[in-house]
């Protein structure tokens, strides 16, 4: 069996997937015995912005409990430095201090290092050619290693900590980041991972498994894959007709491109569950419903399960949990470190209401 593990971005929320990677990881101690690590487990992990920061570090064999502290504690020395003055003109964040939080966990560790103890992949958008960028430290890949006539640096060579820097330079909160590409060429110039097609990296990790390009050629079927998707809270908040038609162009651009992201992740959970044999099939939306007894293939190609916590007021009272409109709004955000510690209260109480992961792990 190979088990893929895919982390998508969120800012602060990445909480969230911590709340429920605590769970996945108590529940395969079960099953395997109680010092397994995800990383024991998982055969590849990959995540965009925070969720790559959470899966580096799940490659490395850090404990949860230093990813949650990570979030719980030392989130607010890089988030709490706001520069509202400059909302628009500069970042309203310190990127700078984010990398020295993040050197704190990952030194100078490279792509290449034996540190890593699973196949790692971080997503991060280049900018400057329009392009997707997602670098791995599978050594068959293409771009691993220098070539001969030294037109690139190869992915082992990335410094891990610049690397996660960029897939988390979400616009207007962190300053966009810079590396080396080639010797004696211009540097690239990288933003999150989150505004490329693979904010939610399950398909990348997919293609990775499969693709022949990439060697590792894992074979598919219910017995012989997993993939387990984790987001960091999902919502949609209509606007009435009557407001979106008097938004200014900067407003509609803003809420068009959050949409478009949204929609997005519904392409990769739909494709997911298209694809592979859902444990906990999601409704898609009204038109198709649910997944469930459709195939593309005529039949699943792995197991698949996709976590996520609702952020809609109905489904939160569903599973037991109260709140009022304001306290939704605050833990909606990405970028609010006095939202981290509520939100992981309740991703833990919603994981017990709603999930037995007993069941639903492969």
């Amino acid at each position: 069996m190979k088990r893929l593990l895919a982390l998508s971005g969120g800012g602060v929320r990445g909480i969230v997937e911590v709340a429920f990677l605590e769970a996945v990881e108590r529940a395969y101690r079960e099953r395997f015995g109680p010092d397994t690590r995800l990383c024991d487990v998982f055969n590849l992990v990959g995540g965009t912005s925070t969720g790559a920061l959470i899966a580096t570090a799940i490659a490395l064999g850090h404990p949860l409990e230093r990813v949650a502290d990570f979030y719980l504690n030392r989130a607010r020395t890089f988030f709490s430095r706001r520069r509202w003055w400059a909302k628009g003109q500069a970042a309203v964040f310190d990127g700078a201090a984010l990398e020295v939080e993040l050197r704190r966990d990952v030194g100078d560790l490279t792509l290449g290092s034996d540190a890593l103890q699973t196949y790692l992949a971080i997503v991060l958008k280049r900018i400057d050619t329009g392009q997707p960028w997602i670098v791995n430290n599978i050594p068959t890949a293409p771009y691993f290693e220098n070539p001969a006539d030294g037109s690139f640096l190869g992915n082992r060579h990335y410094s891990l900590a610049p690397l996660l820097r960029a897939s988390a330079a979400a616009p207007t909160y962190f300053d966009q980041m810079t590396l080396d590409i080639a010797e004696g060429e211009a540097q690239g110039v990288f933003v999150d991972g989150g505004l490329s097609p693979y904010n939610d990296p399950s398909l990348s990790l997919l293609k990775m498994a499969r693709l022949r390009a990439f060697g590792l050629n894992w074979p598919a079927g219910l017995d012989q894959m997993f993939v387990l998707s984790i987001g960091t809270g999902r919502f949609r908040e209509p606007i009435p007709a009557k407001a979106a038609a008097r938004m200014s162009p900067i407003r509609t651009a803003y809420l068009s491109l959050r949409g478009m992201l949204n929609d997005a992740d519904l392409h990769s959970l739909s494709m997911m569950e298209w694809l592979g044999e859902s444990r906990r099939p999601a409704h898609i939306n009204s038109e198709v419903g649910t997944l469930e007894h459709d195939s593309l293939m005529g039949g699943p190609a792995f197991a698949f399960l996709r976590l996520d916590l609702p952020l809609e007021m109905p489904e939160l009272h569903r599973a037991g949990i109260d709140m009022d409109v304001r306290t939704l709004r605050s833990i909606r955000r990405i970028d609010d470190p006095d939202a981290i510690a509520p939100l992981y209260d309740i991703t833990r109480a919603y994981i017990d209401a709603t999930l037995d992961l007993d069941q639903l792990l492969v």
